[in-house]
């Protein structure tokens, strides 16, 4: 098999891990990095000893395949050309800013016949992975992302940045449509919501809490479900899972006609429920490095024809949800002192106190 020419773009933080990570695939030649800023790719080059340059036009037909890493609002930009070309695309996420930005990405992969593969990771975190195999289907689903700010992606909001991880799972976990979204949002540091709570409502019922927020003082990336065969609660990373179970006798539906039961039995009901009646587990999960999963899965995709398990209109349904969530956030505005209605962004100020309090 002839070595696939890889080359990733963005010497980032993400870019970094990328590039390592990318340095020890099998049958893949790291071609080059592109990076715009002199003084950081001088610190890739001499970090990696690898080839960097400064523009993307330097190899984009030189490469089989790439992975985009740069800033969010560069991404359809860079993926457009990359793809016009016929190259393998892999792009971080959020795919793009916008739904039409994504549909137009998409068409230029199917027209091309290349993978367009997006890097919503935590599908290939191990205990979400096996989260969905005990419940696989989510009834509602809750999740809570948390972080200090880190003074990266700050050119998009904590919905694009962070809680779309979150919209993205929920998505996997159900194909039903959404049918309406409601949210409420702050913005702490600059023009962009950095806190924001959304309720997801899907066509077969499915309904999800997402909290976010990258103003907080406690680090959290939790998600929790419950589906019709039982209940689950993941620490992303920690690595560690819950499970709650259905007995016979709650699963052939006795537990409806708990007044007809005698004293005794709602005794032993009560004095077992997580044993017997409803089984609790609790799961170690195998930890694994979920960018190196992905970087796999794109290969697998390019070689075999096989398609990315996080494809280009999954990124695009992603990407939908959150600026339905945005649009929601700037409906939704805060009432200041005096009862006038003003937007969250220019309530920024006056509010920071309580931000920082709910953030935490």
């Amino acid at each position: 098999m002839n070595s696939l020419r890889l080359a990733v773009i963005g010497g980032g933080h993400l870019g970094k891990i990328h590039v390592r990570l990318a340095r020890e695939l099998p049958d893949v030649e790291l071609l080059a990095v592109v990076e715009p800023d002199a003084a950081a790719a001088r610190r890739l080059e001499d970090e990696f000893n690898c080839r960097v340059v400064d523009d993307v036009a330097a190899i984009e037909r030189a490469v089989d395949a790439a992975i985009i890493a740069a800033p969010t609002q560069t991404h359809f930009q860079i993926a457009t050309g990359l793809l016009s070309k016929g190259v393998h695309t892999f792009v971080e996420k959020p795919i793009t800013t916008t739904a039409p930005q994504a549909d137009h990405l998409i068409h230029l992969a199917e027209r091309n016949h290349v993978v367009l593969q997006v890097g919503h990771v935590e599908r290939f975190n191990p205990a979400f992975e096996q989260a969905a195999r005990e419940v696989p289907v989510a009834r509602f689903f809750e999740a809570t992302r948390a972080s200090v700010y880190t003074f990266r992606s700050t050119d998009v909001g904590v919905v694009h940045d962070m809680m779309i991880h979150d919209i993205d799972l929920v998505c996997s976990l159900t194909r039903s449509p959404l049918v309406d979204a409601r949210a409420t949002g702050v913005a702490v540091f600059g023009p962009h919501e950095d806190i924001a709570e959304a309720r997801l409502e899907f066509a077969d019922g499915t309904v999800a809490s997402l909290r976010a927020s990258r103003c907080s003082f406690q680090a959290a990336r939790q998600v929790a479900w419950y589906g019709e065969k039982g209940y689950v609660s993941a620490d992303l990373a920690a690595g560690r899972l819950q499970t709650v179970g259905l007995s016979p006798l709650v699963d052939l539906g006795s537990h409806r006609n708990v007044e007809a039961l005698g004293s005794e039995p709602c005794t032993a009901i009560r004095e077992d429920l997580f044993g017997s009646v409803l089984p609790r587990k609790t799961h170690e999960v195998k930890p694994q490095n979920a960018i190196a999963a992905e970087q796999r899965d794109f290969l697998q995709a390019i070689r075999t024809g096989q398609p990315p398990r996080v494809s280009g209109r999954d990124g695009r349904r992603a990407v939908s949800i959150a600026q339905a969530v945005v649009e929601s956030i700037n409906e939704h505005r805060w009432a200041d002192g005096s009862g006038h209605r003003v937007g969250a962004q220019t309530q920024r100020l006056s509010i920071l106190p309580a931000a920082l309090r709910y953030a935490g």
